[in-house]
């Protein structure tokens, strides 16, 4: 009986190979008609996407389009002024810790980073740079990135086409949500005051700080230690100036562009879903919407060969980096502040203008 069945599954196996050749035909002719046939299906839900986008902000003709269409500019290059604060409750949580201008041509995406120190003093409202900010929210509420631009250009002598104002709560939360980010510390230090969040008006005053200590050499950090790294401006030595912090915030800002653009990233939809739901929380810009598929195309161009970095402060001794700047006798303005070198703003105007057009 067994025999008998397995000659007559042999005879069926046979028969189902000899006319296989005919079935593959048939296969592939009904999988194209079903593929064709949903394709008819989606055809009219394409064409009213694209309508759609088309008629909402030019979002579809600036994609397939790889021109830089919709940003101001300056001879050829576009600047943005990047602004940190600590936010919270307590007293200046608006004024900006971190000012950073970002200056890109538009052709060749060459990118500058002009880090500027907090403590310069700005003649036309008579106040500290971080205080800009501040001031132009408590003038009238919407024109604190208005009066900072205002208060750079003034320093710089350059048009500031954009501002972004950025939480650093939520840049922490933005790099602990792509996993850290992997920065060279070339310099070890430790500060022994950074200020303890919540803290600021805590008896006694030895309260009110913590210490941080990094280790010179490759590290992984987490959001919160990427911001002690950035934030720090108390340790002893080069590491405690404005130079040595500025140097700094470029280099996280540096890493945390190349992680943000690697694939791992850019193509996962949850985590650029979470991406955004974060800056739309803590980021403050007058960048329009249709500016956005250009920053993204302009920053998908960029590399470490693109980008340079420039200081405005008093220069380092260890690198052989002549002063711009200069600390008045407290007496002069009431508190430390940093004015150009014999009160001359020109050489400070001739630096911006060499770093930023050199290659032009």
């Amino acid at each position: 009986m067994t025999l008998v069945k397995f000659t007559v599954f042999s005879k069926i196996k046979r028969r189902f190979y000899k006319h296989l050749w005919l079935l593959r035909p048939v296969f592939f002719i009904s999988l194209i008609l079903v593929a064709t046939g949903i394709l008819i299906f989606l055809i009219p839900f394409i064409f009213n996407l694209i309508k759609q986008l088309s008629k909402k902000s030019n979002i579809l003709t600036s994609w397939i389009n790889p021109s830089i269409v919709n940003l101001d500019s300056s001879r050829g290059r576009t600047n943005i002024l990047l602004l940190g604060i600590g936010g919270g409750e307590h007293p200046g949580a608006d004024l900006t810790d971190s000012l950073m201008l970002i200056s890109i041509n538009l052709d060749t995406v060459d990118t500058v980073l002009l880090s500027l120190p907090r403590d310069i003093w700005v003649e036309s409202f008579q106040a500290k740079l971080n205080t800009a900010y501040h001031y132009g929210e408590e003038k009238k509420p919407g024109k604190g990135l208005i009066l900072a631009q205002s208060a750079v250009s003034e320093i710089i002598n350059q048009p500031i086409h954009y501002a972004v104002l950025l939480n650093f709560s939520g840049f922490e939360k933005a790099v602990d949500l792509i996993s850290g980010l992997d920065i060279n510390v070339p310099h070890g230090f430790t500060d022994n005051k950074y200020p303890i969040p919540g803290k600021e008006n805590v008896q006694p005053e030895s309260d009110r700080y913590q210490t941080v200590a990094f280790s010179s050499g490759l590290q992984h950090m987490d959001g919160a230690t990427a911001l002690k790294y950035i934030r720090s401006r108390n340790a002893q030595g080069e590491e405690g100036t404005d130079y040595a912090r500025a140097q700094r915030q470029q280099r996280v800002i540096l890493a945390f562009k190349d992680k943000l653009f690697t694939p791992r990233i850019i193509l996962n939809p949850k985590k650029i879903k979470a991406l955004s739901q974060i800056f739309s929380e803590s980021v403050i810009t007058n960048l329009s919407s249709d500016t956005y598929s250009d920053l993204i195309k302009l920053a998908l161009r960029i590399n470490k060969n693109n980008i340079r970095t420039g200081i405005l402060d008093q220069g380092s001794s260890n690198e052989d980096i002549p002063p711009l700047l200069y600390n008045p006798p407290v007496s002069f303005y009431g508190q430390w502040v940093l004015r150009p070198v014999n009160n001359d703003w020109q050489p400070v105007f001739n630096y911006i203008e060499e770093i930023i057009y050199q290659n032009q």
